[in-house]
């Protein structure tokens, strides 16, 4: 039994030390990038049940795809459209790649702008929506479907303004150097690890990209800003975010928070 409780503290003593040096190497050097985002891009998404003393509370990374602009605004979508032969440069079979393949998800590296083109995009998308919306109902002010599709129009576009996050996916590949190279001189995008699979019919019977998730998804609070944002109310509707924090990618691309401000 003794043996076997030495083994025990031996396995875990070598998995902290496997992990902690994991952490060490990451933090060594220069970030290979860092932002400020707000409660919008880095949210907090439930403080109930914790007591000050917690450690264990995280911030959730919010990122979305640019949708059509077609007049719907997309917060959920996580798919892009390519060809065959952009799935082939990601490294997907040609057989992955077809209506009967199957493709198995896989590690790619993404590119994310954060407050750039895309998001600008993304709010004179919104915009354009609501005015649609309310020319439509200014030909009709009693049409209570218009009057509702109105009302629906400017929350999207109030929503895209003051709430929605402005960090848009931009590109993926299979190397780390080819967007390193490419968007060296842009200090508003972070490249980093996430997971995507080919699907076949989503558009047009055409093939897309799913972009399931980034592999590191939720950053850790240090405990001396726990207190601070624990005291916040959940659900908050107020327009302004609460907080803004620094955050640095390193050399495995993993973020870590360097700050915390309350505005």
């Amino acid at each position: 039994m003794k043996k076997y409780l030495i083994c025990g503290i031996a396995l875990i003593a070598f998995t902290n030390i496997f992990i902690l040096g994991g952490v060490f190497y990451n933090r060594s050097g220069e970030p290979t990038a860092q932002l400020v985002l707000s409660e919008r891009e880095a949210r907090l998404t439930s403080v109930r049940g914790f007591k000050k003393e917690n450690s264990g509370v995280g911030l959730s990374i919010s990122w979305r795809v640019l949708g059509n602009d077609k007049g719907e605004i997309s917060y959920f979508n996580r798919r892009i459209n390519l060809t065959k032969q952009q799935l082939r440069a990601l490294g997907f079979a040609e057989r992955e790649a077809s209506e009967d393949g199957w493709a198995q998800e896989r590690t790619l590296f993404f590119a994310l702008e954060y407050n750039g083109e895309l998001y600008q995009k993304s709010l004179a998308n919104a915009q354009s929506y609501y005015e649609k919306a309310l020319a439509r109902f200014e030909l009709d002010t009693n049409d209570e479907q218009l009057k509702h599709a109105k009302r629906r129009a400017y929350d999207v576009y109030q929503r895209e303004l003051h709430r929605g996050s402005r960090l848009f996916f931009l590109e993926a590949a299979q190397d780390y150097k080819t967007l390193a190279t490419k968007y060296a001189a842009q200090s508003n995008i972070v490249i980093v690890k996430g997971n995507a699979e080919p699907v076949f019919g989503y558009y047009n019977n055409g093939l897309s990209l799913h972009l399931s998730s980034l592999l590191v998804n939720r950053i850790h609070v240090p405990a001396h800003f726990v207190e601070t944002l624990t005291s916040l109310k959940t659900f908050r509707r107020q327009i302004e975010p609460s907080y803004s924090v620094t955050v640095n990618w390193g050399k495995r691309l993993e973020p870590w928070i360097e700050d915390i401000q309350m505005n």
